[in-house]
């Protein structure tokens, strides 16, 4: 039977196209490898323990949010509740500490003010700045997704200006203080770039979802996103298929016309959406780059994967927040202020004095496992250079050393807790590549670069007719926000194409 439409992969750009396309009353069908949906947005279990994959939180779920708009227009946000954090995180420097409000970016400004006096109009400039980013990014992709005519230069001149800037070049012309670029800087760490390298508008527009629209963690863990996704599907007359492991692309003549599985079982459909990585979907599933314009070949092939993690997943017999008067959920350890230096120790595997991040998930929900008890994430940036070519035995090895590691740094920030641990997990770039099929188990797509931002990363229409591309390595970026206005802006696309079509049709 020929589908309407055929999703690869269930991460959330593809769950997000799925859902959109389904309510407008589209056919589909979503083929995942895995035995669940989510991709990077799930959870998994231990005996009684359940944790967070990935989720630290998301942003842009306040009043007038992006984010929030998409998940309520979906009807994610009748099916799943959101807990609002307090703060967005405490940032821990060797002199100094600081805590970013959630969603006040005033409150933000003032603390910054009052460790930076000199640095004030700086300060309120570039704030001014990344908020005039954020409305422009937010008018053009309105305007886009209604299929009118966008004038770039004129709707969107401080995106226009900054474009090839990156986040260090765009701060370095409002502040002089190099440990004030580094302070605004801290959420480099979740894109995996230091801010000599990563894309200034990308950087601006996050910015705003956490510190303007506030910071928000799903009641039962970022797989009740992926399991509601599902049910929308299912509701409005589609499929998610688990443990359909799709391994070609059917196409002729430049055109797509289905896809075979592991089993080989075989779905039609005109219309096929990869959220799979690109490098994947072209050069394993359809086939081979000789199927592709060499310039366009050029561009999937030379795209940079973004770093990778690892990840202890630790489980203590305390109630850290309370016997270390603990109230800040997301805690990011810096040795120094260098980000340079701290970018060269993640590549340089030195997880000794690369900068860490804690999660405390009972300081969102107290409830999160089980009362007086903690569940923790150490997160660490790694780079997938240093696990490949390993042997079993010494890759064994190198984890438990690495989680001896973070948790003597944990110990370090909260003396004690190592002794407490009941359970501890770690999770390697091989871990992300296993699950994910993402190229060198990264974590956000293609890397955030200038040269791969913008207009620059990979369209979602690609050369073969009724292929399509959803996900962290296409527009507009990776990580949960960037996968949903994927999935959501593709679908837009699609439907958009649609009547155009019709209309044409119907006009002759």
């Amino acid at each position: 039977m020929k589908k309407e439409v055929i999703i690869i992969g269930s991460g959330l750009g593809g769950l997000v196209s799925a859902a959109s396309l389904a309510k407008q009353g589209k056919k589909v069908t979503v083929l995942e490898q895995h035995y669940q949906q989510g991709g990077y947005a799930t959870s998994f279990r231990r005996k009684k323990l359940e944790f967070e994959v990935s989720l630290h939180l998301m942003g842009d779920l306040g009043e007038g949010g992006g984010l929030k708009k998409i998940l309520d227009e979906l009807g994610v946000l009748q099916k799943v509740s959101f807990y609002k954090v307090d703060s967005l995180y405490k940032a821990v420097f060797p002199d100094k500490s600081i805590v970013a409000l959630s969603g006040n970016y005033k409150d933000y400004a003032q603390s910054l003010l009052s460790m930076f006096p000199h640095e004030k109009n700086g300060i309120e400039e570039i704030i001014a700045t990344f908020l005039q980013i954020r409305n422009e990014i937010q008018s053009i992709t309105e305007k886009r997704n209604s299929g009118e005519h966008i004038d770039f230069i004129n709707e969107a001149p401080t995106v226009f200006a900054y474009q090839n800037e990156t986040l260090h070049s765009m701060l370095s012309k409002f502040i002089n203080s190099k440990e004030l670029i580094s302070v605004f800087s801290q959420y480099w760490m979740y894109f995996g770039l230091p801010p000599s390298q990563m894309a200034a508008v990308f950087y601006a527009y996050v910015w705003t979802e956490y510190h303007v629209f506030g910071g928000y963690y799903p009641e039962s863990r970022s797989q009740s996103i992926s399991d509601a996704l599902k049910e929308i599907i299912v509701e409005n007359g589609g499929e998610v298929l688990l443990r359909k492991k799709v391994m070609k692309i059917l196409h002729e003549e430049g055109k797509v016309f289905g896809v075979e599985t592991a089993r080989g079982e075989r779905f039609f459909s005109d219309y096929i959406i990869s959220n799979a990585n690109p490098h994947h979907t072209f050069h394993e599933l359809v086939g081979g780059y000789e199927y592709l314009p060499k310039r366009y070949a050029t561009k999937v092939k030379n795209q940079v994967p973004s770093l990778s993690c690892v990840q202890a997943y630790v489980y203590l017999d305390i109630d850290l927040p309370k016997q270390y008067n603990e109230s800040n959920h997301e805690i990011f350890v810096n040795e120094h202020y260098d980000t340079e230096k701290a970018y060269e120790d993640v590549l340089n595997n030195s997880p000794k004095t690369a900068p860490f991040c804690i999660t405390i998930y009972e300081n969102i929900n107290k409830e999160y496992h089980e009362i007086g008890k903690t569940t923790l994430s150490l997160f660490q940036l790694s780079s997938y250079e240093q696990w490949k070519n390993l042997d079993k035995n010494v890759y064994v090895a190198k984890k438990q050393e690495l989680i001896e590691i973070l948790l003597t740094r944990l110990d370090e920030q909260y003396p004690g807790t190592k002794e407490h641990v009941e359970y501890v997990e770690l999770s390697t770039p091989f871990t992300n590549e296993r699950y994910t099929k993402n190229t060198n188990g990264a974590i956000y797509g293609a890397a955030q670069t200038v040269s791969q931002s913008l207009h620059r990363r990979l369209p979602q229409q690609t050369p073969i007719t009724g292929l399509y591309l959803a996900g962290a390595w296409t527009q507009p970026g990776g990580g949960y926000s960037g996968s949903i206005w994927s999935g959501y802006n593709l679908a837009n696309s699609i439907l958009l194409e649609e009547r155009k079509r019709l209309a044409n049709v119907t006009n002759e």
